[in-house]
């Protein structure tokens, strides 16, 4: 019985492991593999403002955020997804950490950035 037990718990704790898994990479290149990237939008067009997933892409590629005021506005080019306080050089464009939080490069490092969401 015990035996039986402990597989039942085994099964159910590899279960649990496999159905929590993200499909969503840790690292990806390029706007085209950011999840939940909203297309095409325009500059000044409604959009609702949220904490995590706020970026956009206009029809020619460029990236938009989605400000405070609920409208997109122009943003430095979203490079992919990277993981929180990963390094990133001197890298001008913005990013997304796997799980929607905004990122720019600080000091040499990906660094949570809301300057986009709330400040714009």
């Amino acid at each position: 019985m015990a035996l039986t037990g402990g597989l039942a718990a085994a099964l159910a704790a590899g279960f649990v492991a496999t159905a929590t898994a993200s499909a969503t990479p840790a690292t990806c290149d390029g706007a085209e593999c950011v999840p939940y990237v909203s297309k095409p939008v325009s500059a000044g067009e409604h959009c609702v403002q949220n904490t995590r997933y706020n970026w956009g892409l206009d029809a020619a590629g460029n990236t938009l955020a989605c400000s405070s005021r609920s409208v997109w506005v122009p943003a430095p080019p979203l490079v992919g997804v990277r993981t929180l306080r990963s390094p990133c050089g001197d890298t001008r464009g913005v990013a997304q950490t796997p799980d929607g939080v905004p990122l720019s490069c600080v000091n040499g490092a990906w660094s949570a950035d809301y300057s986009w969401t709330f400040y714009r």
